[in-house]
């Protein structure tokens, strides 16, 4: 593959939020002036092809880019991976810490935290007015408010708003002395303490994907679930798609990370409690569809993860912000005592987002920051499970017995959602980038279905989750539906750094709010 189709290649795999994060990051290397034209990957290599900052003997600041972003599959592309960028950073990385340390407050903060920081920012109503965090932060750089020598005044904000972010910043002035920069923002060639190494080195992440898009099941009612796009970032050791099975068995530790004892190669589930479960069921909408069938799901999950020993807390039909408050109370609530943590959202959606019933939407990405190391201490080195029922692209080959469960935006919008920068998440999608995902009007959606059905026969098997969810792929992927013409692939993604097990209940299943069904 030549340079340029190299790059074309990587800008194929890049969303609208990736292309304002590189820009930003570029801030310190190319000017100002040049990246307010830039509107794609493209435009943005030509100009650091212009400047001379990439090329095709070097294209170093490229992987450093997707590095820092988290976007590891794309790095295939260029023909290198993770643990080789971050092994070479210390030398050859651009970016300064300063700049990473801002991008990282902007990943990690949301919600009601966000509107509280840009309420106390010196700025006129018209840059912070629907402005996403990097561009308010732009502007009080062209202010000089915040520089790589002072950032007092987020300091103080975010001692009054977000003191748990706080050791961001932190992290960022105790490296100061250490990690003098260049004129050029070259990070110092000797290798800083490991602790050092976190705003340039994120924790392991490892996502499961399939570019493949298999049957569904015949002659159901369906509904179609829209969502929007959860970024591929499947780590393969070749450069074969292959079947999801193939893909799970491929995928390999940090070798620096993998557990050694065999006692500690799966998360500790001996707690007092095994832990809450968060079911969101919204299937009313102001504007949308009703979500028929949704109820079965909702069910399912309830029956089953009850079984497994998990406290179960089932909210339907909540509007954006009662999702938000939903998830503050629970980041707030005590889980020093408990295994896990368990979510499970059924709902309309749009591009990277779940949607309140008030039709408003809520991003992927902020439901899970919430839960974060930083966010939510008392979850630090345990599991977070993420389930989301809903679509991430558009519905094809529509017919009578297939509705759209949500609007299709006009503006084909191009989120790309990934897991949180942190250890110990798995996310479950019910389907892949620019597929659908099929709920059935009376069974419920296949997805959950099948997820239901293998927790309960093959947690007594000793199963871990990624084997489960991989029997899920598999199921969901040999289903076939309107004469072959509907498709459906789920996808997990996750940064979890050991197998997790639930332990084997005492007592057979037996659902009890719904009758078991098998997709």
């Amino acid at each position: 593959m030549d340079f340029n189709s190299m790059l074309l290649s990587i800008d194929d795999g890049l969303g609208r939020e990736d292309i304002e994060a590189l820009k930003f990051l570029c801030r310190d290397v190319l000017r100002k002036n040049k990246l307010l034209s830039v509107r794609s990957g493209q435009e943005l290599f030509q100009q650091l092809m212009t400047e001379d900052l990439i090329n095709e003997d070097n294209f170093f600041l490229l992987k450093e880019l997707l590095y820092i972003i988290n976007h590891h599959s794309l790095l295939r592309n260029l023909g290198t991976n993770k643990e080789k960028v971050q092994k070479a950073l210390p030398r050859q990385g651009r970016i300064s810490p300063y700049r990473q340390m801002l991008y990282q407050l902007s990943e990690n903060i949301a919600g009601d935290d966000e509107k509280r920081v840009y309420f106390l920012l010196p700025l006129q109503k018209k840059h912070k007015e629907n402005k996403t965090f990097l561009e308010v932060l732009c502007q009080l750089e062209r202010e000089n408010s915040i520089t790589e020598d002072d950032v007092e005044l987020l300091e103080d904000i975010f001692k009054k708003v977000a003191p748990d972010l706080l050791k961001i910043i932190e992290k960022y002035k105790e490296r100061g002395d250490k990690l003098h920069q260049t004129e050029n923002h070259l990070i110092d060639p000797s290798a800083p303490p490991e602790d050092e190494h976190e705003l340039i080195n994120p924790p392991l992440s490892i996502q499961v994907s399939s570019k493949d898009s298999e049957l569904w099941d015949k002659g159901t009612e369906s509904l179609i679930e829209h969502t929007g796009m959860i970024h591929e970032e499947a780590e393969k050791e070749d450069d074969k798609s292959g079947n999801i099975n193939h893909q799970l068995s491929d995928l390999r530790l940090n070798s620096e990370m993998t557990p050694q004892a065999n006692k500690e190669e799966f998360y500790d589930m001996n707690h007092k409690h095994r832990g809450y479960c968060l079911i969101i069921d919204n299937s009313v909408f102001m504007k949308g569809n009703r979500r028929e069938g949704s109820d079965k799901d909702a069910g399912a999950l309830s029956d089953v993860f009850s079984w497994l020993g998990l406290e179960v807390d089932i909210f339907e039909n909540l509007m954006s912000e009662q999702i938000r408050d939903c998830l503050k109370r629970f980041k707030s609530r005590d889980h020093s005592e408990r295994d896990c943590f368990v979510c499970c959202i059924l709902t309309h959606g749009e591009s990277g987002t779940v949607m309140g019933s008030d039709d408003k939407e809520v991003s992927i990405r902020e439901i899970m920051s919430y839960f974060t190391a930083i966010s939510c201490t008392s979850l630090v080195l345990k599991p977070k499970l993420f389930f989301i029922q809903a679509c991430q692209g558009k519905f094809t080959h529509p017919s009578s017995k297939v509705e759209a469960d949500a609007i299709v935006p006009e503006e084909n919008k191009k989120y790309v959602v990934n897991v949180p920068k942190d250890a110990d998440f798995l996310l479950g999608m019910s389907t892949v980038d620019g597929y659908a995902a099929y709920r059935h009007t009376r069974e419920g959606s296949w997805y959950i279905q099948a997820l239901c059905k293998n927790l309960v026969e093959l947690v007594p098997r000793g199963e871990d989750i990624l084997a489960i969810l991989t029997k899920v792929n598999k199921d969901v992927s040999l289903k076939e539906g309107q004469q072959g013409i509907l498709k459906q692939m789920p996808q997990p993604s996750y940064t979890l750094l050991k197998k997790l097990r639930f332990p084997v209940p005492d007592v057979p299943f037996r659902p009890k709010t719904c009758q078991e069904n098998s997709p």
